[in-house]
């Protein structure tokens, strides 16, 4: 299988159901987990900034 072939979310190789938006998961669930773990490293990479910008005095 092609990486295009294979469910977005990084932790799993199950064959996605199609190319476009949704489609590119192998399930809902796998969707779902890979939105949380986005808005995890957003969070991660805001804190950083943050924690970089308290060390600087800004």
């Amino acid at each position: 299988m092609s990486e295009r072939d294979e469910c977005r979310n990084p932790s799993c190789s199950n064959e996605a159901r199609g190319t476009s938006g949704s489609r590119r998961f192998c399930s809902t669930p796998c969707k779902v987990k890979f939105g949380h773990i986005r808005a995890d490293a957003r969070e991660a990479e805001r804190d950083a900034q943050q924690e970089a910008r308290r060390e600087d005095g800004l």
